[in-house]
């Protein structure tokens, strides 16, 4: 038996600058066991198309699970597992088009691979530098987040060809400075884009989000938040002594809705259990009004500002949509 559960109330968000606000699920995503087209192994991404269905990626699984707006199953893209030409072995992230298009980043190939709408592999191409993200920019283009000739982000077709390239590094602090050559202190591990030519980049070192609209930085959010914990390297022995460096990233989210953006910061995971629990920052005209504490990571908002999270239930993984609703107006 399939578990939806589904409770339609109030589809928008209003906010006023005081009282506190607070989430009331919608949908939920995801059962432990019986209908496998609703099991996932785990929930990397969750992107929405120009009809908001709902597109999941399991990075387990290798596949991408789509439903429509009511969380009715549609298809499974099962993605090809190996080193082949049309086949992926990392996933590091992937891009949806309004149109349904799908681009994938595969880490260890470095190579981008583009679907269409029915999960059918149309082209792929390489990539000449190491990236770390990849999301849908705007027009057919995707963006794709990675330190080449001193720029950090890329502008591509879906032909292959970079169309242009922005975001200049981020200057690194004194106690990192033996590390200033190496690429993953200059740029984060994750970034965010609305669609429509902007793109949110987050600063490693210290809460601050940088907002850049065509390729030119256009303003930025300097935020304080005590979940955010800023690049930290350490050095740690392994088996026989030998020594490794562990790296901790900072990792947030940036979404818009009108003129409001939620900001959500992972914080730290809890001891025994399977997910962190997070931060979600509400900012209008880039003041922040409301703070919450959420379990699960904020990935996409719809046209009418409902919010898609990345959850556990019970030790499985789910997706869940929530109504953002203000105190003061419900």
């Amino acid at each position: 038996m399939v578990l939806l559960g589904m409770i339609f109330l109030v589809s928008a968000v209003v906010l006023s600058d005081a009282d506190s606000v607070s989430l009331t699920e919608d949908l939920s995503i995801g059962i432990d066991y019986g209908d496998e087209s609703m099991m996932f192994g785990s929930i990397s991404d969750i992107q929405l198309d120009a009809e908001e269905n709902i597109y999941i990626l399991d990075g387990k699984k290798y596949r991408i699970q789509v439903f429509d707006p009511q969380g009715g199953f549609l298809r499974s893209i099962s993605l090809k597992k190996g080193q082949g030409p049309e086949e992926v072995s990392m996933l590091f992230g992937f891009a949806v088009h309004p149109d349904g298009l799908i681009s994938i980043y595969d880490r260890a190939g470095n190579k981008v691979l583009n679907f269409d709408e029915k999960g059918y592999c149309q082209n792929y191409f390489k990539l000449d530098f190491q990236a770390f993200d990849i999301r849908y920019y705007k027009d057919g283009q995707i963006a794709i987040l990675g330190f080449d000739n001193d720029l950090g982000v890329h502008i591509y077709n879906r032909k292959g060809d970079r169309i242009f390239s922005f975001a200049e590094p981020f200057s690194i602090p004194s106690r990192m400075s033996k590390y200033k050559d190496a690429p993953f202190t200059k740029f984060p591990l994750k970034f965010s884009s609305t669609g429509d030519g902007t793109v949110f980049i987050l600063n490693p070192h210290k809460y601050e989000i940088f907002i850049y609209k065509e390729g030119k930085l256009t303003g930025d959010i300097k935020g304080k938040s005590d979940f955010f914990r800023p690049l930290t390297i350490q050095g740690q022995k392994g088996e026989g002594g030998r020594q490794y460096m562990s790296l901790i990233f900072p990792t947030v989210s940036v979404l818009t809705h009108e003129d409001i953006i939620f900001v959500t910061i992972r914080g730290l995971p809890i001891m025994g259990e399977e997910e962190s629990k997070n931060q979600m920052q509400i900012y209008k005209n880039q003041k922040l009004i409301h703070s919450l504490d959420v379990k699960g990571f904020l990935s996409a908002v719809d046209s009418k500002g409902r919010l898609y999270l990345t959850a556990y239930k019970e030790g499985f993984p789910v997706m869940k949509r929530f109504i953002l609703e203000d105190s003061e107006d419900f």
